[in-house]
């Protein structure tokens, strides 16, 4: 779909806050931004049911009980599930274990089979991760077999709470943390920080255990999914940043790092989100989360086979994607144009379609026609799941539940949050769907323009190494927080076809003199034009050492 651009300036009549301080000479020469220091992170004092959290796990830790850590198979349920099963130890449990649901035969959530599979491991204790708060049944299941279950999530909660012993969640009715942006791994953080506060107020010397040394993960997991980067989640995700760069990471993510070319030394949340999560999540898309975890949690021998194990999944995953983005496309391309321009609502599904890779189909679709999107893939006779991705202004799970009050028994299950979410359907259902999804996002984006905006700065103050890097690695970009957009026209001296549809280019800018590098993501036609307007940001490239600035090309207009 057509982009507009729009200039800052010209709506807010202010740059780019962080811009303005880098040219004003604001930037401080500690690698760390004392905006972003720990000190100011929100207590966990008002998260609600922390306290009998604690108290479940202070009876766990002194009676040595088993406990059993129950997470999600995405990025944030893998690093919450290594970061509760660290943390507990480090805080004197000696028999913790973990469990990670199988997508494609268990779905989401503590479901009955799995709550059933997780009590095989005769556990006194389960903590969910990342997920459990629509886990009704499942929770039932734990507390009828005489266990004790806490449940910590992030996700938005129905009306009703399943009846665990202790529930902490910022999204609950009641709860007064300031912060409702956590991650699931953001909210496994807090429960340990509540955990060590209680035992030093006893007098125990695991109460100054040192929490910070998990904060690599709390960072990834953040990055990850995609939560809105608060003032409290950039706190966590630079800390969590400045420690993998000073050569406090686990074994694993510097493993990680390293198959994906990374030198940790300079890592940048950016590389989190697009290097680093797709490999850990590919496990848990194509095969088993377990393999992920196990990697996050291994010594520094075992590391670097998982961390390949990882990648050789990831360019498989990619595969995969490449065949059913090209199956879509056509699909999609078959509709009359005035259908397509007209749907508000985007659902697309072929049996043959890979269920753990649907979610990056509906996200390249989303990006493509700036439309909400649900893809589908076959699971189980006559069943489907859709995994959708969602545009600002709608909220997706929110939109599910209005399909599902007005068309009772049409979803079978569905979850998530404003910008992605999930549902099971009958595979008979799958048009009645596509009608609804589609009259239900018009609906909620009356009045919103099916052109993309994209807010730029206009044209960068300076085209230097040294503003690319103050800008690019000072700060933890991501959802909520973006790195800002900048415009300007370039002559194109060269351009080059990459492997995997990329362009690379060299463009000249007549204002600076200079010529400078670019990348075009995604873009696998050369540009017919000795001249265009480029919306980009900046980044830098490490290689053998030697920092290179280069542009990140978002957009062209000739």
């Amino acid at each position: 779909m057509p982009t507009q651009l729009v200039r800052r300036r010209d709506i807010l009549a202010r740059a780019h806050p962080v811009v303005e301080r880098i040219l004003k000479g604001d930037v401080p020469p500690q690698p760390l931004s004392p905006d972003y220091g720990l000190e100011a992170l929100i207590p966990p004092d008002d998260l609600k049911g922390l306290p009998a959290a604690v108290d479940h796990l202070k009876f766990a830790l002194g009676s040595q009980s088993r406990i059993l850590i129950v997470g999600d198979y995405d990025a944030d349920g893998a690093t919450s599930v290594a970061l509760m099963v660290e943390g507990l130890r480090l805080l004197g449990a000696e028999q913790v274990d973990y469990l990670i649901p199988d997508r494609f035969n268990m779905g989401y959530g503590l479901s009955p089979r799995l709550a059933e599979l997780a009590l095989t491991r005769e556990p006194d204790l389960v903590i969910t991760v990342d997920q459990g708060i629509v886990s009704f049944d499942g929770v039932k299941l734990v507390k009828r077999a005489g266990k004790s279950i806490i449940v910590t999530d992030h996700h938005l909660p129905g009306d009703v709470l399943p009846e665990a012993d202790a529930i902490v969640n910022p999204n609950q009715a009641g709860c007064a943390f300031q912060s409702k942006c956590l991650a699931g791994v953001g909210v496994a953080f807090y429960v340990l920080i509540g955990l060590r506060a209680a035992l030093r107020s006893t007098g125990s010397g695991l109460g100054q255990v040192n929490l910070a040394q998990l904060l690599d993960l709390v960072a990834l997991g953040t990055i990850a999914d995609l939560v809105p980067l608060d003032e409290n989640n950039r706190r966590l995700v630079q800390s969590g940043i400045e420690r993998i760069r000073k050569g406090l990471s686990r074994p694993g993510l510097l493993a990680l790092l390293d198959v994906a070319g990374l030198d940790p030394s300079v890592v940048t949340s950016t590389q989190l989100a697009f290097n680093v999560a797709p490999r850990l999540n590919a496990a848990g898309r194509l095969e088993d989360m377990s393999e992920g975890v196990a990697c996050l949690l291994a010594d520094a021998d075992v590391a670097p086979r998982l961390a390949q194990k990882l990648d050789d999944l990831n360019r498989t995953r990619r595969d995969i994607e490449q065949v059913m983005q090209i199956e879509a496309q056509a699909g999609l391309d078959q509709l009359p144009l005035n259908q397509l321009q007209s749907m508000q609502g985007i659902s697309v599904f072929e049996e043959a379609w890979h269920e753990g890779v649907v979610g990056i189909l509906a996200a390249r679709l989303r990006s493509r026609y700036n439309r909400p999107v649900f893809a589908f893939a076959k699971t189980q006779e006559g069943l489907i799941k859709g995994s959708g991705r969602s545009v600002e202004g709608l909220h997706l799970r929110d939109l599910l539940a209005e399909i599902d009050a007005d068309r009772q028994g049409l979803l079978l299950s569905f979850g998530g949050h404003a910008m992605a979410a999930g549902v099971t359907l009958r595979e008979q259902d799958f048009e009645t769907f596509c009608a609804c999804f589609d009259e239900f996002a018009a609906i909620a984006m009356k009045g919103r323009p099916n052109e993309e905006t994209l807010l730029s700065e206009g044209m960068v103050p300076r085209l230097d190494l040294k503003f690319a890097i103050e800008l690019v690695r000072n700060h933890p970009w991501g959802q909520g927080f973006s790195a800002p957009v900048f415009d300007e026209r370039f002559e194109i001296l060269t351009q080059r076809r990459l492997k995997g549809g990329h362009l690379k280019l060299q463009l000249y800018s007549v204002r600076f003199a200079q010529a400078v590098d670019a990348i075009y993501f995604g873009q696998d036609r050369e540009i017919e034009a000795a001249d265009a307007q480029f919306a980009y940001r900046l980044d830098v490239n490490r290689f053998r050492g030697v920092d290179r600035m280069q542009l990140q090309v978002l957009e062209v207009w000739l």
